[in-house]
């Protein structure tokens, strides 16, 4: 699901979201019109029946044809069949089931619709409720995601049944025939999609987090936690019940589960960048930490440990809507809403972040916390860079001495991001929550942001005292950047691979070594298949990947491919089924080295550049 930015406008949200969300009612609504009218054309064909057989009628007098002739005229048959069971016997047992058809029809489009205003007015209601606090954001969010729920299972039921009674009606009425396939099918898909949704209900997903670093719980005898106690202390929390220490390149706070190596932790974790506590004043290091255990205090971590389980189920059954195929429009409906929570999601997080902010500037200054907050974001974004332009080059890294470059460079680094004319608009990394721009950031705390006074704040470089009062820091972090750059340097190499169209002995190596050549035997000759080609012992030639038009499997496990030759487009297959329980790996392998392909040609036209390939 795609997130309402902070420029979103009301247009686009509604263009967005709250247009789809009508969806929900398109199809209860057609099947509303559609069964009325065709009710309505059989009570006419009854009537007009009805109407012959008084007018032909030799048992009643004139005075009692017109009474009678004036009763069918002003009543619809299948009223009078609700009103009075004894009208039942003028009609056939086929027609009472069509009538009832009609009828069960009309009131299933009617609950539909009306139970989606009900829920729309309510979600509404609660969406707006989310923006008072974030207590009662959580309450609310819990009673609309368990309202939204049930009323989507109970949609896609209504709607699936809907569906397949129109499969056969629509037909039967309109052309006067029934299309068995069609039924068959829409019946198999509304099954499923109902069975997805009703699914989705029940499926719980691991929320736990994934983190790299060094768990430094309260037994271990550092500087650290005495330092630490004095600012929550100054803050009015609790100490955290473990600190991480990793070289990421921000500074959070959470009370969901995290795994570290393969433990689990729960409670209140610390995270610390090592790193960044390197490059910071301990002034600004008190600054940061008073921010991040403001957010303690101000219960902000255990909201987020109640809500981000709701969110995720949520999400997740967005997802299982979404794939449900003819429950697209409550998807629609449900992302809706989905939308309208994260914007108040969005609000009070920011409201939080303030919070936290005004806190920290108290507990220290608010020059400490504008500068640490100036160096925490310079930092960030610089490592950025670097990786960035590593990333980018095009041989591979012998090293990634990530660190060793963001030390050296950093504090010239910082200097020009100071005097950046955008700085005011950049926001701080964070993997939980968003954080507003820094110059709102700055003005709610009373500090002007200016290029002149920004590069007086990053003029020098930090003491990194905090770093200092943890034992065996750099050892930690050289440990950690080790672990990292090594990661980057082998997946910067594979990022080669796709990159290339080896022009090198030395491309062409590095290239094979994650694309080798791959042969099959098959009753109909031997197969191999190598990063740009594909040869078949049944061809009379090669097959360059680059020549490929397009490829197609049929029924029969044959696979076509049409390939531009020196004068003509030319067609050859594979017959699968000849290589036995290989055909699928041959599939896969296809399609991997055809994208690698593919992806090789995307990156050259990218640099300007073309691939004979």
């Amino acid at each position: 699901m795609s997130e309402p930015s902070d420029e979103f406008s009301n247009v686009g949200f509604a263009k967005t979201y709250m247009i789809p969300a009508l969806f929900i009612f398109m199809l209860p609504v057609l099947s509303y019109l559609f069964f009325d009218h065709v009710e309505a054309t059989v009570d006419e064909e009854v009537r007009q029946q009805f109407l012959q057989d008084i007018r032909a009628s030799v048992e009643m007098d004139a005075a009692e044809k017109a009474k009678q002739i004036q009763f069918v005229e002003e009543n619809d048959f299948s009223d009078l069949l609700v009103l009075d069971p004894q009208y039942e016997d003028y009609i056939t047992e086929q027609g009472l089931f069509d009538y009832a058809t009609f009828r069960w029809m009309n009131r299933l489009a009617a609950i539909s619709i009306l139970t989606s205003m009900g829920v729309f007015l309510l979600g509404g209601v609660c969406v707006v409720f989310s923006l008072r606090s974030q207590y009662v954001q959580y309450l609310s969010l819990l009673v609309g995601w368990h309202v939204l729920r049930i009323n989507a299972a109970i949609q896609a039921l209504i709607q699936g049944v809907l569906l397949v009674t129109l499969s056969y009606w629509v037909t039967a009425f309109w052309f006067e025939i029934y299309i068995v396939k069609l039924i068959i099918i829409i019946g198999i898909m509304a099954i499923c999609g109902v069975f997805l949704v009703i699914k989705a209900i029940f499926e719980r997903s691991d929320t736990d987090s994934v983190v790299e670093g060094k768990v430094i719980t309260r037994d271990d005898p550092m500087p650290l936690w005495e330092d630490l106690r004095v600012i929550c202390q100054k803050v009015g929390t609790q100490l955290p019940d473990q600190v991480i220490a990793g070289i990421d390149d921000s500074f959070y706070v959470t009370e969901h589960p995290v795994t570290v190596g393969e433990k689990k932790y729960t409670g209140r974790t610390l995270f610390v960048s090592l790193s960044l506590l390197k490059q910071l004043d301990g002034e600004e290091a008190n600054a940061i930490l008073a921010h991040e255990m403001a957010h303690f205090s101000g219960e902000d971590t255990m909201y987020s440990l109640k809500i981000f389980p709701l969110l995720n189920r949520y999400d997740m059954y967005l997802y299982r809507l979404y794939e449900g195929g003819i429950t697209i429009g409550v998807f629609y409906y449900m992302n809706c809403f989905r939308a309208m929570f994260e914007l108040s999601l969005r609000k009070i997080s920011r409201e939080r972040e303030y919070r936290a902010d005004a806190i920290a500037a108290q507990v220290t200054s608010a020059h400490d916390f504008a500068s640490a907050l100036l160096r925490v974001v310079a930092y960030s974004q610089y490592r950025t860079q670097v990786q960035t332009d590593l990333f980018d080059e095009e041989q591979a890294l012998e090293t990634a001495n990530i660190a060793e470059q963001i030390e050296n460079g950093f504090q010239e680094y910082s200097i020009s991001f100071a005097s950046d004319k955008g700085l005011g608009e950049v926001e701080s990394a964070h993997p939980f929550d968003s954080h507003p721009p820094l110059h709102q950031r700055f003005e709610a705390i009373g500090v002007r942001l200016e290029p002149e006074s920004a590069k007086q704040m990053l003029m020098y470089a930090g003491n990194g005292l905090w770093f200092d009062n943890i034992r065996d820091a750099h050892q930690l972090e050289r440990q950690q950047w080790d672990e990292f750059e090594e990661m980057f340097r082998k997946y910067h190499e594979e990022s080669l691979a796709y990159r290339y169209v080896p022009e090198t002995d030395q491309e062409t190596e590095l290239v094979l070594k994650y694309f080798p050549p791959r042969s099959f035997t098959g009753k109909d000759g031997d197969l191999q298949i190598t990063f740009d080609k594909i040869e078949h012992a049944k061809w009379n030639n090669s097959i360059g990947f680059g020549d490929i038009k397009d490829m197609s499997l049929d029924d029969s496990n044959n696979l076509t491919i049409n390939y531009q030759t020196t004068a003509k487009v030319t067609t050859d297959r594979i017959r699968l089924g000849k290589f036995g329980k290989e055909h699928q790996e041959i599939l896969d392998v296809i399609n991997l080295y055809y994208g690698r392909h593919m992806a090789a040609a995307e990156y050259l036209k990218e640099k300007g550049l073309e691939t004979n390939e």
